[in-house]
């Protein structure tokens, strides 16, 4: 059975759009609470959008006309979230954010007693006991209930019992909070830690979230860096379980860097579980040389962090990742956590006595490899089936140094492409002539 509205990560649209709508996520919190009678007590975190507190209200109402207790911790990281949820015996955790997504886009991310995302199976049981002729029964005049914030300080006196030995960490550094879920938390913890650096995007105003800032926009962090002289760049998105850096000449590092960073690293002190990492198909073939050459095993999942986690759990993975910026540690309830991945970094960089740029430098070159989103008509799926497309990208897949990825998108009525080669031009071609192939099926 397909899922109807759950994507990749959770539920996600337009605020005011179905599914994102108060009288929709109130029958939501009612259907999760009819799937697993079982839940007691939630806890409610939330970015920094301006849909925010009115969808917190409609949750929280959904919950307890079932008679579900709730508490929120207000504005906080994705991880943050993950941590309460299971260091303070919740059994169910919501996070309401739409990541790196604009601010009139919202939704919701569900994380069990464990902290970890709900598994394909039991999103679709919660899907089948939303009642949708229960949404014209839903009264907004009951939306006048007062929020009160709870204040756990936990998971920040964790990172500073972590990275304690931090404070002799003297590199300058820029931190771009995207005016996020990190905006008021991420500096006070950088502060506590001695840390110099120049913060920038952390005044949230409900409307400026990934406001050309944040990891979606790196030509932002680039600047930032590059004017500050400064030998590191950090950018976090939204809802920060995912972040992007910039070395001193205002190169971008990626996910693919940090991942080959932490298994050098684990690698080399033997803590490197069955000498293993996940990836995503998005990876870079550069990258994926790189593992070779260092005789790391990996395992590439279907993108998305939640199928990253699968094949980590399966494999008994220690880390995992995209080159989007979600880096996942097992021990971390397998929660992306962009600001516990910088401070490891960070870690690893005073460990080495070195900067970022000396760090890559050494590490490997990427394939030329290009993104394109295209629009449709059609449904995405009878697209993907087309046997002469399909028959097309697996012969170029065959060819040496090439490799082409199509999928539909989990949010919108759009085909995602990525093709990466040992050249720019063979790239062009590709998209060039796939693109050609889609725009004909698609008429």
């Amino acid at each position: 059975m397909k899922k109807k509205y759950f994507g990749t990560d959770g539920i996600r649209g337009s605020f005011g759009e179905f599914p994102i709508t108060l009288s929709f996520l109130e029958n939501l919190a009612s259907s999760i609470r009819k799937t697993n009678k079982n839940i007691k007590k939630v806890i409610i975190g939330k970015d920094t959008r301006e849909s925010c507190d009115l969808i917190e209200k409609a949750i929280t109402l959904g919950f307890k006309k079932n008679n579900v207790e709730i508490d929120s911790c207000g504005i906080v990281s994705t991880p943050i979230l993950s941590f309460n949820t299971r260091s303070f015996g919740y059994d169910l955790g919501i996070m309401i954010s739409a990541s790196h997504n604009p601010f009139n886009d919202n939704g919701v991310k569900i994380f069990n007693r464990n902290g970890e995302k709900l598994t394909d199976i039991e999103e679709i049981e919660i899907e089948k006991n939303i009642n949708l002729s229960e949404l014209n029964n839903f009264d907004e005049s009951k939306l006048t209930q007062k929020i009160l914030v709870k204040n756990y300080i936990d998971y920040e006196n964790n990172l500073l019992n972590r990275f304690s030995k931090l404070s002799d960490f003297h590199q300058e550094m820029v931190v771009d909070f995207a005016n996020g879920s990190l905006s008021y938390i991420g500096p006070r913890i950088l502060k506590k830690l001695n840390l110099g650096f120049k913060k920038y995007s952390c005044q949230p105003n409900g409307k400026n979230i990934n406001k050309e800032c944040g990891a979606m926009y790196p030509n932002f962090l680039t600047q930032k860096t590059l004017q500050s002289k400064a030998k590191l760049g950090i950018s976090f998105d939204g809802d920060a379980d995912r972040v992007m850096f910039c070395d001193e000449n205002g190169k971008i590092i990626d996910g693919d860097f940090v991942l080959a960073i932490l298994a050098m690293f684990l690698q080399k002190s033997d803590s490197l579980k069955n000498n293993l990492i996940v990836s995503t198909q998005m990876s870079n073939l550069g990258f994926r040389d790189f593992l070779k050459k260092k005789k790391i095993n990996f395992i590439l999942s279907k993108v998305g962090d939640r199928y990253v986690i699968e094949e980590m759990k399966k494999n008994n993975c220690l880390v995992g990742g995209e080159p989007s910026g979600h880096i996942i540690f097992s021990e971390n309830s397998y929660c992306g956590d962009g600001i516990y991945t910088a401070l490891l970094l960070m870690e690893i960089l005073h460990q080495e006595k070195c900067t970022l740029k000396q760090m890559c430098d050494d590490i490997f070159v990427k394939v030329p490899q290009k993104l394109i989103n295209f629009k449709l008509k059609r449904n995405p799926e009878d697209i993907l089936k087309d046997s002469q497309l399909n028959n097309f990208i697996n012969n170029k897949n065959n060819e040496n140094k090439c490799d082409i990825l199509l999928r539909k998108s989990g949010t919108e009525n759009l085909l995602r492409l990525m093709v990466q080669a040992k050249s720019i031009n063979i790239v062009d071609r590709l998209i060039e002539e796939i693109l050609f192939i889609i725009k004909e099926l698609d008429e």
